[in-house]
């Protein structure tokens, strides 16, 4: 059977969150079949204990669920939701306990939901822990969205939750349960509910499965793609695990001459921070992280979007991968829809950017079907996902043979947009460009001051309870300003506050400087 639709079909037929045994199985169906390409495989084990911290990320504790559900009590006996027909009828990392009342819509400062059971759309780590401050029994959680399917929402509670919250059950109802409550709600003077959660936390193994292929004392380039995901999650990502299946299968045929590459499949950020601070022992030229590539254009309204390095950290990765994006894309037997999409921080290439390392992503967004229930292989299309690994294996073979005109015409491509645009941004954006990409653009812009690091963290990320609720301030204020500060982080090794705030206003827009200014002083570090 073709190893890469073998690991899409396995990973797709269950359940592989984080801090579970279904975790360490799926990461064994990877490492054999890496093995079976004849990969040199590392098998690299961390924990999850609750407490360790690395690049500002906490380390969840391992849960382990038996069961769940919730059901109706009065006026009338209905079975509301079960973990017999999924896993996400519990939120993840829920707590285990039973709880029955009165349901309740929250008021704004949930004063109303003091011995109740509460109704809430509320981000679960913050109903969790308004629920634990107001004394509420017990929650049940739901996301409106345009399909009525389960929607993957965890808490990733660590030591510090387990000590400043109560330990209140969550389970999760369908949005079309969801307004069935309220509409009860509406017309009856007591509604009363009853749910239960088993569940139990403990330290667990963190695996991540590393393939090396010639791997080299001068240059690497590392492949990322996280495993992890609640069942099906065939798109989101058992289909970037599949993805580096196929694309070490193809290089193991032709290997690049001048570097070598490695495979890692990781539990998302956590995994990554893990091995970056621990075993990344090699020098690393540049990563490409495979995330969602093989959603269906048609069944789940996406695009094969191309998520580029910021300003800084710019490679002919960039080019070269939005290059052969575009010209397989637009070939005749596939015409699909591509994009290019600015810096972010959603997945695995996040960590490598903060350390200096150059990090893409390829990936199929938006996706209806994203973080839910109903992310089944039926919703992917092999094309989609043929097409990316394909460019993916043109970009590794021209960062062996350097294609010049690619990288260059490209470069052109994007000062010519951000001349368009924000002729100053340009002046800013030349530099980058010269210094990165070995072109000849004119411009004065230099650094004036002397680089003053930053420590390397995942900003705004660490979901101890009094850093979240901080950090959701802050963003409610200013959308991008994990953003902000990521790439504050990155041009802090080489440039001084004012030149950075510079290149942000170029690269950026306009944002909020004083809450930028207070926001770096509160969340980001000088080493």
């Amino acid at each position: 059977m073709d190893p890469a639709k073998k690991v899409w079909g396995l990973l797709s037929s269950m359940d592989r969150l984080q801090g579970t045994a279904g975790l360490i199985e799926a990461a064994e169906i990877i490492s054999q079949e890496a093995s079976n390409l004849e990969l040199d495989v590392v098998a690299r084990t961390y924990q999850y204990d609750g407490k360790e911290t690395i690049m500002g990320l906490t380390m969840p504790l391992g849960w382990e669920l038996t069961d769940g559900y919730c059901e109706l009590v009065s006026p009338h006996k209905e079975l509301l939701c079960s973990t017999q027909e999924h896993t996400l009828a519990v939120v993840p990392y829920s707590p285990g306990g039973t709880a029955e009342g009165s349901l309740v819509i929250p008021l704004p400062d949930w004063s109303n939901t003091t011995g109740k059971i509460v109704l809430t759309d509320e981000e679960p780590l913050v109903a969790l822990y308004k629920a634990s401050e107001k004394g509420a029994l017990g929650v049940i959680w739901y996301q409106e969205r345009d399909i009525d399917a389960y929607t993957y929402r965890g808490l990733f509670l660590n030591e510090s939750h387990l000590r400043e919250l109560k330990m209140i059950p969550m389970v999760q109802v369908k949005p079309s349960i969801s307004r069935k409550l309220k509409r009860l709600l509406n017309s009856q003077n007591n509604v009363e509910a009853h749910l239960e959660v088993k569940s139990s936390f403990k330290v667990e193994k963190m695996p991540v499965v590393e393939a090396r292929l010639n791997p080299s004392e001068k240059a690497n380039i590392v492949l990322t793609a996280h495993y992890c995901h609640v069942g099906p999650g065939s798109d989101d990502n058992a289909s970037g695990s599949a993805g580096l299946i196929r694309v070490a299968e193809r290089l193991v045929k032709n290997p690049p001459r001048n570097f070598g590459v490695i495979f890692l499949w990781v539990p998302e950020h956590y995994g990554t921070v893990q091995w970056l601070e621990k075993d990344a022992t090699l020098p690393m030229e540049a990563n490409i992280n495979l995330d969602m590539i093989g959603a269906s254009q048609l069944l789940s309204n996406s695009a094969i979007n191309l998520n580029h390095n910021p300003w800084p950290l710019l490679h002919p990765s960039d080019a070269y991968m939005w290059f052969y994006l575009q010209q397989l894309a637009n070939h005749p037997s596939n015409m699909l829809k591509v994009a290019e999409q600015g810096y972010g921080l959603g997945s695995d290439h996040a960590p490598f950017t903060l350390k200096g390392i150059p990090g893409i992503m390829p990936i199929t967004w938006p996706d209806r079907y994203y973080h839910s229930s109903s992310d089944y292989l039926d919703k992917t299309d092999w094309n989609v996902f043929e097409m990316i690994t394909d460019a993916v294996v043109m970009t590794i073979n021209a960062l062996d043979k350097p294609e010049e005109n690619i990288v260059k015409g490209w470069a052109h491509h994007i000062y010519g947009t951000e001349l368009a645009k924000n002729p100053s941004g340009a002046e800013i954006l030349a530099y980058f460009l010269n210094s990165r990409l070995n072109t000849d653009f004119e411009t004065s812009w230099r650094p004036s001051q002397a680089a003053s690091p930053f420590k390397p963290v995942m900003p705004l990320q660490n979901r101890q309870i009094s850093n979240f609720l901080k950090a959701r301030t802050y963003k409610e204020k200013q959308n991008n300003l994990d953003i902000l500060l990521a790439e504050t982080i990155i041009l802090s090794k080489s440039m001084g506050v004012h030149d950075i705030e510079a290149v942000l206003k170029a690269e950026l827009g306009v944002f909020d400087q004083e809450l930028y200014q207070e926001a770096t002083k509160e969340f980001l570090e000088k080493l």
